[in-house]
């Protein structure tokens, strides 16, 4: 529910910056298929955010301890930094159609160029606190009652998600060993682009002259 109002709050507050502030008036058919563009990135950024918050709580527990405000400065620096390579990349490439010689490609490029940054500070800012509700409160609230299911005690999917949630954590705490690929992108890839950083934005900024050109 906390995700689908970020979405659905995106589009105002882009309206008023593109329409208000950028005087860009047009709003036609492919601003309304923006919104099927900020459903997918969303969920992403949700997903990364929540998947560093669950991570969150099995490592370096001996400092984090299950405090909530060290869990949340981990998940938000982990979390953020992702998001925000992301976004920022998507925008960019959206922002890239207001050269457009066409009209209401141009206005989609700058609609949906706004409309990315909206959504990731909503996430930012809207996703923390309801984390913390949920643990704090709703989580709670269905411990005390048995179970998963509101109202209904214990049901069929608490086992499996307890037996999931187990497993998981056992695999972390043997150290289980990550797969070739996974391997390949935190050692190989990461340093390969570390090492030829510089090159690669030469490149991409050669590539983009030339293309507008």
């Amino acid at each position: 529910m906390v995700g689908i109002s970020i979405i659905f709050l995106s589009f105002p507050f882009s309206a008023i910056i593109v329409q208000g502030l950028g005087q860009v008036s047009y709003f036609g058919t492919l601003q309304v298929i923006a919104i099927f563009l900020v459903i997918g990135i969303a969920a992403d950024d949700i997903f990364v955010f929540i998947d560093a918050w669950k991570q969150s709580e099995q490592i370096g527990q001996e400092i984090i301890q299950g405090d909530k405000k060290k869990r949340m400065a981990y998940a938000f620096r982990r979390g953020v930094r992702a998001m925000t390579v992301t976004s920022s990349t998507t925008a960019v490439a959206f922002f890239a159609n207001a050269f457009s010689p066409i009209m209401p490609i141009r206005a989609f490029g700058i609609f949906t160029g706004v409309l990315i940054p909206i959504n990731f500070f909503l996430v930012v800012m809207i996703m923390p606190p309801a984390v913390i509700y949920y643990e704090s409160v709703v989580k709670k609230k269905y411990t005390r009652m048995g179970g998963c299911c509101p109202g209904k005690g214990k049901c069929c999917c608490c086992p499996a998600k307890q037996d999931a949630e187990s497993t998981e954590v056992e695999n972390v705490a043997e150290g289980k060993e990550n797969s070739k690929v996974e391997v390949f992108f935190d050692t190989t890839w990461n340093e390969n682009v570390k090492k030829f950083r510089y090159v690669i934005v030469i490149f991409s900024l050669i590539w983009a002259v030339v293309t507008f050109t």
